[in-house]
């Protein structure tokens, strides 16, 4: 495993500290505020002593999306495992093995559900007992992929080195395969490098937001913009697959070519020329939030100040003192209006429609230096680590998600559960705003919970308190040379206007024009933006040009990180049957394909997404869902999990 170092001063102050090793009196103070319930699985996998699955050992399930560190615990058992904690891992040091090396797909799912204080079913066995293992020691035989041999002159083209680019680097370096990847920007980085507006950075937990095969020390719970791109530079160097990358090269069009089995690729190079590159495959990772969406409202160029997309931030810009205005209450906005607000003169922010909004209480909080060297010290920590944040922020949350058609308040909330939610965000806000009535009625959302994407408070509802900052419900229909005006005609003088209004995520692959077989092009079989694919991955009739993060490919809730590794891996296993079947080219049948996205939509039907009256960018223009996966991340896992030549067609 690549274990990935922070820059970050060191428990000493000044040298790295041993990833190896911890002191006892290291780990004592690291473990009094170490996560209890992932304690406890370290203590019962490395002793394999029963009584630690059973009361009085056995957390509570946790509210909210929080760590609940403590497990729900008394204070006298958590101390108990905490001091079994410190055995157990001093033991591991000094080279006492494990009593369960790798837990069983069966034990996964009994740990689990201890773990998490709630059932887990079986079925999440095989998928967790594997990421397990891979988190804990990645280079163990139990689950290294099948090595292949690629015909001679086999080669492949990526494009992108954001997220997903990084997990085919990975890939087709440990399968030996030639390969270049075609990179737009000066860096690696996708979004992150594109995205340097104040305050960003990640909304899910930075151990989850991470590649299984690089282990980082992360610095922050959540973070920021900065570190995510020095993690993803130094991911690149230590894959040794730096030197594959063509920076500066934007791809124009690919075009398959029947007769030779082979794409021919013309990109625009950094210094103006243009050039082509032929290849047997191409593996699109270019993503869909890289183009932004800027609305067409009237006289927006005769504005006298500054005006930009979010995405589109000026180097150098100067807010001191200036009166700002940000259209849109996105992650964007909500990023951007805390970390600018104590800065401007004033801060306007004009809203469409209000977002739920979720506590968590280490969201931007450094993680201290000994959990650090805890994670980095003590693998079977760190994976359990991983395991519980995947459940918390994955699955568990899904299951919110799904339409009781028996329930008896479907304007409000589509379950019980999701219920819950909505009573449980509602007690926040309202303890936040409560006591002014101007912005409770402003901020609090009239739809079901994730119906659009949740959104962690950094500050959103202090920031809205502050004296210089007003909250305008209404939307901008025109711009002046001095400002905006709204849909009730009032006018707001401004200096600066930021448009935080998202990303064309319907339009996947919109930057180039793709031709496959008989020419037909992306955007004809897509009808522009209403895009298909089986499995997110392979469209028919354009034969080996694979997708990550292709329609439908995007988690509802979970790791992004951990499914563009699982499409890859299933890539990996088509390319692998290619070469041992002597087979040229694949591409998804027009049936496994229609099947596959008739059952997308069905099972989109039964989620909150589809919600009556639901406004979201996960929708096309037809009202279809085409950005998030409908299905539990085990589903997904399933049907990914090996290679089916039977749903395509071998050319």
């Amino acid at each position: 495993m690549t274990t990935v170092q922070s820059d970050s001063e060191a428990p000493d102050g000044g040298a790295d500290f041993n990833p190896d090793r911890m002191t006892e009196g290291e780990l004592r103070t690291a473990i009094a505020r170490a996560n209890v319930p992932t304690l406890l699985m370290v203590v019962f996998q490395t002793t394999g002593d029963e009584k630690w699955l059973s009361a009085p050992y056995l957390p509570t399930r946790g509210k909210g999306l929080g760590d609940h560190d403590s497990g729900g615990l008394d204070e006298a058992i958590q101390d108990e495992i905490r001091e079994a904690a410190v055995r157990a891992i001093l033991d591991l040091q000094n080279g006492v093995p494990p009593a369960i090396e790798t837990p069983s797909a069966e034990l996964t799912v009994r740990m689990m559900s201890v773990c998490m204080g709630e059932p887990v079913g079986e079925e999440y066995g095989p998928m967790l007992s594997l990421e397990l293992a891979r988190r804990a020691a990645p280079d163990a035989p139990s689950i290294a992929l099948e090595p292949v041999t690629a015909p001679e002159g086999f080669s492949v083209i990526v494009i992108g080195t954001g997220v997903a680019g990084i997990a085919a680097a990975q890939q087709l370096e440990d399968m030996g395969i030639d390969y270049v990847i075609l990179e737009k920007q000066p860096e690696a980085g996708g979004n992150w490098l594109q995205n340097t507006y104040p305050g960003a950075g990640v909304d899910t937990p930075s151990h989850l937001y991470s590649f299984s095969f690089a282990k980082n020390d992360w610095t922050t719970h959540f973070e920021l913009r900065n570190e995510l791109q020095g993690y993803f530079a130094r991911v690149l160097k230590d894959l040794g697959a730096g030197e594959r990358v063509r920076y500066g090269t934007e791809v124009k069009s690919a075009t398959y070519d029947e007769a030779r089995a082979q794409w021919t690729v013309q990109v625009n190079n950094a210094d103006g020329s243009s050039s082509t590159l032929v290849s047997d495959v191409v593996i699109s990772a270019v993503g869909v939030l890289n183009r932004p969406k800027t609305p067409n409202v009237p006289g927006m160029n005769d504005f006298r100040g500054v005006s930009f997309h979010s995405a589109e931030w000026p180097d150098n810009l100067d807010l001191d003192g200036k009166r700002v205005a940000i259209v849109g209450t996105g992650a964007s906005s909500m990023q951007i209006a805390p970390a600018i607000a104590d800065q401007v003169a004033h801060l306007s922010i004009y809203q469409r429609s209000p977002q739920w909004v979720a506590p968590f209480e280490k969201f931007r909080m450094p993680i201290p230096m000994d959990l650090r060297h805890l994670m980095q010290s003590v693998p079977i920590y760190h994976s359990w680590y991983w395991i519980r944040l995947f459940w918390q922020f994955g699955d568990k949350v899904i299951e919110s998600l799904r339409v009781d058609p028996e329930w008896d308040h479907p304007q409000r909330s589509v379950n019980a559960r999701n219920d819950a939610h909505r009573e449980y965000f509602t007690r926040y806000i309202t303890s936040q705003v409560g006591d002014r009535a101007d912005l409770l009625d402003k901020v609090m959302p009239d739809y079901p919970p994730f119906g659009k994407r949740i959104l962690l408070d950094n500050g959103w509802y202090s920031t809205l308190r502050k004296d210089n900052v007003a909250l305008i419900d209404r939307s901008v229909t025109a711009v002046r040379p001095e400002g905006l005006v709204d849909d009730a005609g009032v006018e707001t003088d401004v200096d600066v206007i930021v448009w935080a209004t998202g990303f064309e995520a319907a339009r996947f692959i919109s930057s180039m024009e793709v031709r496959g077989i008989d020419g037909l092009t992306l955007r004809d079989a897509w009808n522009d933006d209403d895009p298909k694919a089986y499995l997110g991955v392979s469209v028919p009739d354009f034969p080996n040009f694979f997708m990550l993060g292709g329609p439908n490919s995007f988690p509802g809730s979970g790791s992004f990180m951990f499914f563009m590794e699982v499409q890859m891996r299933y890539i990996r296993g088509l390319l692998t049957e290619m070469f041992r079947n002597n087979i040229k080219a694949l591409d998804a049948r027009p049936e496994a394909n229609k099947e596959y996205n008739e059952l997308v939509d069905s099972t989109h039907a039964r989620t909150v997404w589809t919600h009556q009256g639901m406004s979201t960018y996960y929708r096309n223009s037809y009202g279809r869902v085409v950005f998030v996966m409908p299905f539990l991340n085990v589903e997904y896992w399933q049907m990914t999990r090996r290679p089916d030549l039977e749903n395509y067609t071998a050319r």
